[in-house]
């Protein structure tokens, strides 16, 4: 008799103890005092690293409160109004966790609820935002949904385009400014070569609010007359340049009655006037003369050894094949004009 009062009293202590803790995670309809007032909320399911910005939609679940959650637009103050408390809640700069924990102490200050267990999760980002520009597959302005950096910001913009050059520019905004201490509109320049091979990860920076992320494009020289495949060809590194030999290469080659005498046609600074080079491929490319070293833009044009014509002559045929440039992919083809 003993051994059974014994173990029903096990068994009442027991259930008493399981009453206690489903009533302690239970909210309800009065306040609570300090010591219940510091429990911790549960993580949110949105990503910690973002942190809340006007124009943003949130959704606040409360267990067992439904009436006090709902779907809200963070508005441009950085408030939001909660059901059943007095003032806004702000919510920009806040991460889903902190915010979830903001709301609760609201509702047992506004004494609504004791122990509320609050969620917060963002369903629409448009506070905090980057524009990616340039030589990139979709050039726009993106939601910053974490942490992002550079090259996670080209690639939401599907990645630089087959044509980009090796530049990438950063404008800092109000954010940038105030975290980094500089100056609003302050231009950060990295080479492009060095964010994609991560040889330098301090390249690789983080990327704010308002900042804007541009790919340059890559220079172009033009091969055009009696090559193999005339076209446009990217200058990959502006520093080395493209010369003469180089691009007669890129273009494949001569055709079989190509001349190796050619005509590189300069623009100048003036919206008209141009210039025309003689220049000898065939002492380039036996080595009796300094291959020439070719501008960005510059037109180099390969006549038929049959071909009897005026240097402006060659430049305006040169002049036209290029006007009618149509893109395809890496390279720019051009009609084969001889």
């Amino acid at each position: 008799m003993r051994m059974r009062n014994s173990k029903l009293a096990v068994i009442k202590t027991s259930a008493a103890l399981f009453a206690a803790l489903v009533s302690f995670g239970q909210s309800s309809a009065f306040a609570a005092d300090d010591a219940t007032s510091t429990a911790k909320p549960r993580p949110s399911p949105s990503s910690v690293d973002y942190t809340i910005g006007a124009g943003d939609v949130i959704t606040v679940t409360i267990t067992d409160a439904p009436e006090f959650g709902g779907k809200f637009r963070v508005a441009d103050s950085g408030v939001i109004s909660i059901p059943g408390v007095a003032a806004p809640v702000k919510a920009e700069d806040q991460n889903p966790i902190e915010l979830a924990n903001s709301i609760r102490l609201a509702l047992i200050d506004a004494k609504q609820l004791r122990d509320p267990h609050v969620s917060v999760f963002v369903d629409e980002f448009h506070g905090r935002t980057v524009s990616v520009l340039g030589a990139v597959a979709k050039p726009a302005v993106y939601p910053l949904q974490k942490r992002t950096t550079v090259l996670e910001a080209i690639s939401l913009a599907g990645g630089a385009v087959p044509n980009a050059g090796n530049t990438v520019t950063i404008v800092r905004g109000p954010a940038s400014a105030e975290s980094t201490n500089t100056a609003v509109g302050s231009v950060q320049t990295f080479k492009m070569s060095d964010l994609a091979s991560g040889k330098d990860l301090s390249t690789n920076i983080e990327v704010k609010n308002g900042d804007v992320v541009s790919v340059s494009s890559a220079q172009v020289v033009y091969v055009v007359g009696a090559v193999m495949k005339p076209g446009g060809f990217t200058i990959q590194d502006s520093a080395t340049g493209v010369s003469v030999v180089q691009a007669v290469a890129l273009a494949e080659g001569f055709t079989s009655v190509a001349s190796r005498r050619g005509l590189i046609v300069r623009q100048s600074t003036s919206d008209h006037a141009r210039v025309e080079i003689p220049v000898d491929i065939g002492q380039m490319m036996a080595g009796k003369q300094t291959d020439a070293v070719l501008a960005p833009n510059d037109i180099l044009y390969v006549p038929t050894s049959s071909a009897r014509r005026t240097a402006k002559a060659m430049g305006d045929i040169a002049m036209a094949a290029v006007n009618g440039v149509a893109i395809y992919g890496i390279g720019y083809r051009v009609g084969n004009v001889k």
